[in-house]
């Protein structure tokens, strides 16, 4: 199975980055990451002004 996250571009959207958000906490919790990884992988999909 690969996971594989939307890449959170930023702008004015509020709801897509709540759907974003929320589709990163279902792939930490499958790869049982840590908080300190989760916030590593997280910095690491974001782009551009996000």
């Amino acid at each position: 199975m690969s996971h594989k996250p939307t890449l959170f571009t930023g702008g004015y959207n509020p709801e897509g980055a709540i759907k974003w958000i929320e589709e990163l906490e279902i792939i930490f919790e499958a790869m049982g990451c840590t908080e300190e990884n989760k916030t590593i992988l997280g910095v690491y999909v974001l782009r551009e002004e996000a």
